[in-house]
């Protein structure tokens, strides 16, 4: 998520409070997540220069969003090869996660109270957009309705006029786990990054309990970067006909094609 209020994070205590420390009753019984490491089976070139947000696999097109205000585009880019197709700005707005829904595309934004709607495929912006309160982070959907993050642990469930229709809080070993960002729905689960964080959670759907947790340190070795708020693990994108799944970062140079155990 956005740069700027990084300074008022402390990872070491965020990662603290996510470690299973005497959860309440409700979670007692609740089996601790799964911690799994992705196995590697290509790595592709990415834009090192693309503030990644949001990322969608469709076959041999992969659909990016890129923030930062006055560099933020909504872009095509080649799956087998990483090499960008072709790309839109959307200069004014910090854009966020992306999702196709219902013949749309919908891009969200930063701190603007509004998504972008464009035509799928051929990706005309509409004059009209989607309102909503508060800040937009991650999007994607169940095929019954939109699933968006704002950074809390919480996700919320939104119908096709984007109207609030469910609240799921989620939890990792029985504790909050804030700062959702990028998701991805997959298998009937939803899968989110954490921001500033190397992993990937996998999120039930029916109590909103965390039961995989994808450890995705050794992509950020062979990256090669240190961890810092302008190059995080950001970008999930699963394709369904080879059940293969695209990884990435902010201004990362890979992207990883990964299978998840």
């Amino acid at each position: 998520m956005p740069r700027f209020i990084m300074l008022r994070l402390i990872p070491t205590l965020l990662f603290v409070l996510m470690l299973p420390q005497a959860p309440s009753a409700q979670w007692r019984a609740a089996a601790p997540a799964t911690v799994v490491k992705p196995e590697i089976i290509r790595i592709i070139k990415h834009d090192p220069a693309a503030f990644t947000q949001g990322l969608i696999s469709a076959d041999t097109i992969l659909y990016e969003s890129t923030g930062l205000i006055g560099q933020s585009t909504l872009r095509r880019v080649d799956a087998r090869t990483g090499n960008v197709i072709s790309k839109i700005p959307v200069p004014d707005v910090f854009a966020e996660g992306i999702t196709i829904f219902k013949g749309e595309l919908v891009q969200l934004t930063w701190q603007h109270g509004f998504a972008i709607r464009y035509e799928y495929p051929s990706l005309k912006k509409k004059t009209s957009t989607y309102k909503y309160n508060g800040e937009g982070w991650g999007l994607t959907n169940d095929g019954a309705g939109f699933i968006m993050s704002n950074g809390s642990d919480t996700l919320y469930f939104r119908d096709d006029k984007f109207e609030v229709t469910r609240k799921l809080p989620v939890r990792l070993n029985g504790r909050p786990l804030v700062y959702l960002n990028e998701l991805q729905f997959a298998k009937w689960m939803v899968y989110a990054n954490v921001w500033y964080q190397d992993f990937i959670v996998e999120i039930s759907l029916a109590d909103g309990r965390v039961s995989k947790v994808i450890d995705c340190s050794e992509l950020r070795k062979i990256e090669g970067t240190a961890l810092s708020n302008d190059n995080v693990l950001n970008g999930i994108a699963w394709c369904p006909k080879r059940d293969e799944w695209y990884l990435t970062g902010k201004n990362w140079k890979n992207m990883f094609i990964v299978k998840i155990p």
